[in-house]
């Protein structure tokens, strides 16, 4: 048995066990999607529906987000996270948006996933993926219509490419042995080759970006930095952006949000990988990441519970000379 189908196993039971003692009363995680690419968000709330479950190289939604919809419900709510999305739970935990006793971490130390649109365009999309593995090398699975193997130079995940946690970094049940983590080169290079660029030719990179924005907040959706009541671009008074598709107020919205998660942003990816039309909004985030790095000499915000956003906290230490 490979290693991903033995938290898969860990997870199945886990959860089983966390339901029929009551100390939950939902597990969010993975369950098979309608396409064979596609793994989908699942809710289990009965012991009968936790075979439902799975842990595959295609499970890449963070849903640590779902918690916010649970929040006041009776109960707690365990929820299946990676390395990347571990830090999302820092996050809305430093929000003051859940708290702590609410919720069962489970944990999955994970060596990185798979690019969905590749699997796609080589398996039939009726299929059903009954084993999956995943190596140094490459990934593996395994379909009633045979194995194929896919190699991770090839196929891995744009957002994995950069992974700083393969192990989550807070867990109340981890699933899986840890993964060391690994040195994954400058994650800031594309950020450093376009601030080289001219002023010109950088407005005009991010003019061709911004204008094919359809303003359907999906970055916003799934971030686990916006969580505010009412968000500024849902206000009607005062009017700062309205919904308009044009390239002025497209700009005004990717750079407004970026700056309200300054320094709050986990680095997940998300925001990117939802976009229907593609925006690098990685590099986006990542330019301000650069800088509060620079500035502050933090970490990738949620890396610590203890490591409170550098905008968002005061010491004495700060450099600020009108104190």
């Amino acid at each position: 048995m490979s290693e991903l189908m033995k938290i898969q196993e860990n997870l199945r039971e886990t959860a089983r066990k966390l339901l029929a003692n009551g100390e939950a009363s939902l597990v969010i995680g993975y369950a098979l999607g309608s396409e064979v690419s596609r793994v989908v968000p699942a809710f289990i709330s009965r012991e009968d529906e936790v075979d439902r479950l799975v842990w595959n190289p295609l499970c890449i939604n963070n849903l640590a987000k779902y918690l916010l919809d649970y929040r006041h419900e009776p109960g707690k709510v365990a929820v299946v996270v990676k390395g990347c999305d571990s830090r999302a739970i820092i996050r809305l935990l430093q929000d003051n948006q859940i708290t702590r006793e609410k919720v069962i971490i489970l944990g999955i130390p994970c060596p990185g996933l798979i690019n969905p649109d590749l699997v796609a365009a080589r398996l039939d999309p009726g299929a059903q993926i009954t084993v999956a593995a995943v190596s140094k090398q490459d990934f593996s699975l395994q379909t009633g219509e045979g194995t194929f193997t896919f190699t991770r130079d090839e196929a891995l995940l744009k957002k994995c490419r950069d992974c700083e946690q393969h192990t989550p970094v807070i867990a109340d049940f981890m699933l899986g042995e840890e993964i060391p983590p690994n040195d994954p080169g400058d994650p800031f290079v594309a950020v450093k080759t376009l601030e080289e660029l001219p002023v010109e030719e950088r407005s005009a990179y991010w003019d061709k970006q911004f204008s094919r924005c359809l303003r359907c907040y999906a970055c916003r959706n799934v971030c686990p930095a916006c969580t505010c009541r009412e968000c500024v671009f849902d206000q009607a008074e005062p009017c700062w952006v309205a919904k308009a598709n044009n390239l002025p107020e497209n700009t005004a919205f990717h750079l407004i949000r970026a700056f309200h998660v300054a320094g709050r942003c986990v680095d997940c990816g998300e925001c990117e990988r939802v976009c229907p039309v593609n925006i690098p909004l990685s590099l986006l985030n990542r330019k301000i990441l650069k800088d509060m790095k620079d500035l502050f000499n933090v970490p990738t915000p949620g890396t610590s519970l203890e490591e409170l956003p550098p905008l968002g906290a005061f010491t004495k230490s700060d450099p600020d000379e009108f104190m």
